[in-house]
């Protein structure tokens, strides 16, 4: 059994083999493609009584450009049951005559035991491909199935198109300048949002909140300052759908910077 547990929200998930592992990966690296972003997750290899034979830590997409069943390698299989396809297939080895029997029967025996020594060398690629066939056929039922438990990974956002506004007030904000006014509501000035200027670094998405036009839109940013430090904060934005405004947006609330963690 294998469980992952998201470092950002300790949310943990559970899948009975390595190919729905896989799958459920490959699904969280095209969700953080498609949003700009990145997650790490800690995978456990559990036995029967749940107890850990392995555990690593997984951040995808990978910065190497490398696919999730690359950076798995090896992962999850130790075990006693990990064995090759045609280890398990192998009959048992034929019992060596004693010297106690007589010379007649052993050379019969070790005749017969050519023979079918013989036949398992042109049987046994048959069996392999009669195995690979039914393996296959296993991993495409397997993965036909698991998009029913796709909707447990979903992330809790929902609307997109806040987000995108919010990026790009993040840049004017933390650069101060003159276009700043156009993210704002009427009942929020310049001077409301003064802030040491920084360059951010990185913009992560932690968490969407929205109650009918408003949406409170929590980040996770790296900001580099003019030393070239580099450290994390987090940044929670409150904005609302106008019609009227440059951007469809405004900022109604002054926004509440803190330090992260």
């Amino acid at each position: 059994m294998f469980r992952i547990q998201n470092q950002a929200d300790g949310k943990e998930q559970d899948f009975a083999n390595q190919a729905a592992l896989l799958y459920a990966l490959e699904g969280e690296e095209k969700r953080c493609l498609q949003l700009n972003r990145s997650a790490t997750f800690h995978l456990f290899h559990l036995n029967k009584n749940e107890e850990v034979l392995e555990s690593m830590e997984l951040t995808i997409p990978s910065q190497e450009d490398k696919e999730v069943k690359e950076l798995l390698g090896d992962f999850g299989l130790k075990g006693d049951d990990k064995k090759a396809f045609w280890q398990r297939s192998q009959p048992p080895k034929q019992k060596q005559l004693t010297e106690s029997q007589p010379r007649d029967q052993a050379t019969e025996s070790q005749t017969g035991g050519s023979k079918l020594l013989k036949g398992l060398v042109w049987l046994l690629p048959v069996l392999l491909s009669v195995g690979n066939f039914y393996f296959s056929l296993q991993i495409l039922q397997l993965t036909k199935a698991q998009p029913s438990v796709t909707p447990k990974t979903e992330t809790v956002r929902t609307n997109q198109k806040d987000d995108v506004f919010c990026r790009y007030f993040i840049g004017s904000y933390f650069s101060q300048n003159d276009s700043l006014g156009d993210f704002l509501a009427e009942s929020l000035s310049k001077d409301d949002l003064k802030t040491d200027k920084v360059t951010p670094v990185s913009v992560l998405l932690e968490s969407q909140e929205l109650k009918g036009d408003t949406a409170v839109v929590t980040y996770v940013i790296n900001v580099k300052d003019a030393e070239d430090h580099v450290s994390s904060q987090r940044l929670k934005l409150t904005v609302q759908k106008d019609r009227e405004a440059k951007y469809g947006y405004v900022v109604i609330k002054a926004p509440q910077l803190t330090a992260y963690p």
